[in-house]
């Protein structure tokens, strides 16, 4: 980089002030004594401005447009950076950005699925977060589930993911999985404590407190995860979340609908591709954020062919 190229970085960043961060990402190779020149694609970025945020009912980008909440199960993600399978989980990034998705949905810890320590999960989570950008997708990070299964401090492992979180403009945190589930700690079953947990994240990171219960007392965060019945009608269930919108007047995602599988298996999960369209346009007219759930994305693997056709149902509904 030339010396000009660095005195108009520092004066960017002094005039902006010290919190305003300025990130240079060179996208094709160039030497140090080359001039700048704009169409060689490099490109500066403001790290203070989010991928994502919320606005009212539904969700904008840095630059104020629309943000379409595509999401898809990838639970394991970063339990493949953590443990040497890096390429894994940039491979599964590459493809999800392929296919129009937006989000993925990742554990920051976990004991049953897979075994991810909490302080596994904190190390790994910045380079999830850089291969991530760079495919252009957003991470929701659950930062609490199977809490029950290790002794850690819950305040500062959430603390800690808030902390990488605000450095990463495309970050978004969920802080428990359902927090009512046995295999989460006493503390994590505590509603107060959730919303407590709240402020150990940086406000410019949006946070859901965790799976809404029925008092809704933990559509306290900056927007709602709702899980879906998924008994009966699941498909017409959906739209059981219209009146969430206008409750609590913040985003509502769907994050665990109904999950496509293989074989159809009631009240869990199902393999017609019609349904998961129809799912899929329901939330699209009510304005609900609409991730798809499915077997495979519990371990972070590519669907299945039959997967595959329920995704690309849903995905056709939702564009």
């Amino acid at each position: 980089m030339t010396a000009r190229i660095a005195a108009t970085l520092v004066a960017a960043a002094f005039v902006f002030g010290e919190h305003f961060r300025l990130k240079a990402e060179a996208t094709c190779s160039f030497e140090a004594s080359r001039s700048f020149e704009g169409s060689r694609g490099f490109r500066l970025q403001a790290e203070g401005s989010r991928s994502l945020r919320p606005s009212g009912t539904q969700w904008i980008s840095a630059d104020g447009q629309p943000f379409a909440w595509r999401g898809i199960t990838a639970f394991r993600l970063l339990e493949f950076v953590a443990h040497g399978r890096e390429r894994e989980a940039d491979d599964y990034l590459s493809w999800a950005s392929s296919q129009g998705i937006t989000v993925v949905r990742v554990l920051a810890m976990a004991h049953v699925l897979f075994k991810l320590s909490p302080q596994d999960g904190v190390g790994a989570l910045p380079r999830l977060l850089e291969l991530a950008q760079r495919r252009g997708v957003a991470v929701e990070i659950v930062t609490l589930a199977d809490t029950a299964h290790y002794r850690f401090d819950v305040t500062q492992h959430v603390r800690a993911i808030g902390e990488i979180c605000a450095r990463h403009p495309n970050a978004v945190i969920e802080i428990a999985n359902e927090p009512y589930h046995p295999t989460q700690s006493r503390d994590v079953h505590d509603h107060p404590f959730l919303r407590r947990l709240r402020e150990a994240i940086p406000r410019d990171v949006p946070v859901s407190l965790g799976t809404l219960d029925d008092q809704g007392e933990l559509a306290a965060g900056d927007y709602v995860t709702w899980h879906s019945p998924r008994d009966g009608d699941w498909v017409k269930r959906l739209e059981e979340g219209a009146p969430l919108l206008r409750r609590y007047g913040k985003p509502v995602v769907a994050d665990e609908p109904m999950g496509a599988a293989d074989r159809a298996i009631p009240g869990r999960r199902d393999n017609d591709p019609a349904r998961f369209r129809a799912a899929a346009h329901t939330l699209r007219t009510l304005g609900l954020g609409a991730t798809f759930h499915y077997e495979g994305g519990l371990q972070a693997r590519r669907p299945t062919r039959r997967e595959d056709e329920c995704l690309t149902a849903w995905l056709s509904a939702l564009r």
